[in-house]
């Protein structure tokens, strides 16, 4: 009997501490192939370059995820070769904080910190910290609201195309977009789990990902470049955008997605079936789903067809973050190292405003006021009051603490706060 490697007790060791580094762990969000992930707040008010900064009375919170290692009974190899398997995928797992790091997009977490938690058991724990995304899924959206409308479900491309041409751009590719990856904030979605992303533009010996989700060149049997390329990413994103409106896999397909992979290659060949979409939507998404790569163009020319097609007077329209804000990263890096703590970039806090407020139903708001409101997705965000809306009477303005940028600031309804005071 294979002795077991004290990777595995070190493993449970750390998550019973309940401690990576400065990071408290205080939920377990779930269990993947790659890690384990928590919920977790930061326990140290300064540390040199990492000062997680503390917002109102809140302590900066995070994901962290801690590496899971192989056991070893599933590889029946010498030890000594099962200690550089293990490098290996260390490595890998430390690969991810370094496609973090490379990018600066605000539809993709920042990244806080990465290191080894050591443990008595005689092996340090790979983990490292990104940002919270306090939401939903889209999964669980759509389970429990429904499928998006249009402009719902034009955002949203928006803003995973936007992710997308960053990744793309630093030479990496997600590989498993999946709406279990995309989580839902107020007036913006984000793309998560990264843990893919590191087999870009490389062969593997094997393809992972999420069935139902994967190419047609995925299902052909061989794997090749082509398998990792930046058009997988767009492929998923429309089968993604697909079921979010309402088009479940098997009716996108007319054929079961988890069968036999040459039925499904002959069904996707024959064209996905988009149900009674809009034009407008149609003609988004119907290009990703093509069978053949080349045809699915790239993720910046998608996002720029997708801006012109939101409607007038949208933010996004006139974004800029295609290829902006990515910093240079190699196509190929070389052997992954820990990643420095870095301070996070400065919350963009609402200017007051020199001119006379303007009022709600005659009365002012109460600016600085702690609410809860409903978003438009049924959605409860924790905000606090910034002001009234000058372009929308009977509205107010409040800065959500979960997300970051100018974008924060949304407008609401008074009918939509459910908890607090918005108006003195």
């Amino acid at each position: 009997m294979t002795p077991q490697h004290p990777a595995q007790e070190s493993l449970r060791e750390v998550i019973r501490s309940g401690q990576a580094g400065n990071w408290k762990l205080t939920e377990n969000l779930g269990r993947g192939g790659q890690g384990t992930t928590f919920r977790a707040v930061w326990t140290k008010e300064a540390a040199s370059l990492t000062r997680i900064a503390l917002g109102g009375e809140h302590q900066q919170r995070s994901v962290v995820k801690l590496m899971i290692p192989p056991d070893p009974t599933d590889y029946p190899i010498p030890s000594a070769k099962f200690e550089q398997l293990l490098d290996h995928l260390v490595n890998e797992f430390i690969a991810e904080c370094m496609v973090l790091d490379s990018l600066d997009n605000p539809y993709i977490p920042d990244f806080y910190q990465a290191g080894r938690q050591s443990a008595k058991a005689g092996w340090a724990v790979p983990w490292f910290a990104v940002e919270l995304i306090e939401g939903r899924s889209l999964a669980a959206q759509r389970k429990i609201a429904g499928p998006l409308d249009q402009n719902q479900l034009l955002e949203l491309a928006h803003d995973m195309l936007s992710a997308l041409s960053a990744l793309h751009a630093a030479g990496l590719v997600h590989l498993d977009l999946k709406p279990d990856n995309v989580m839902l904030e107020p007036g913006k979605s984000r793309l998560i789990d990264f843990g893919l992303a590191t087999q870009a533009n490389r062969v593997q010996p094997g393809i992972s990902g999420t069935p139902g989700f994967f190419t047609p060149e995925q299902l052909d049997q061989v794997v090749e470049e082509r398998d990792f390329a930046p058009e997988v990413d767009l492929f998923k994103l429309g089968v993604t955008l697909a079921w979010a409106s309402g088009v479940d896999l098997p009716d996108l397909w007319q054929a079961d997605p988890f069968g036999p992979p040459p039925t499904l290659l002959a069904a996707m060949k024959r064209g996905a079936h988009l149900g009674a979409l809009k034009p407008a939507l149609r003609q988004v998404i119907a290009p990703l789903l093509s069978f053949e790569p080349a045809r699915r163009g790239s993720a910046a020319a998608a996002l720029e067809q997708v801006r012109a097609l939101l409607p007038p007077g949208s933010s996004r329209s006139s974004a800029k973050e295609t290829g902006e804000g990515t910093k240079p990263a190699s196509k190929s890096p070389g052997r992954p190292q820990p990643v420095s703590p870095k301070p996070p970039r400065p919350r963009t806090a609402a200017t007051p405003r020199s001119e006379p407020q303007p009022q709600v139903g005659g009365r002012a708001a109460n600016v600085g006021a702690r609410v809860v409101v409903v978003d438009r997705l049924g959605l409860d965000w924790a905000g606090v009051v910034v002001g009234a809306d000058p372009k929308r009477p009977g509205n107010i303005l409040v800065r959500h603490e979960s997300t970051r940028g100018n974008e924060n600031v949304r407008s609401y309804p008074l009918e939509q706060v459910v908890r607090g005071a918005p108006l003195k």
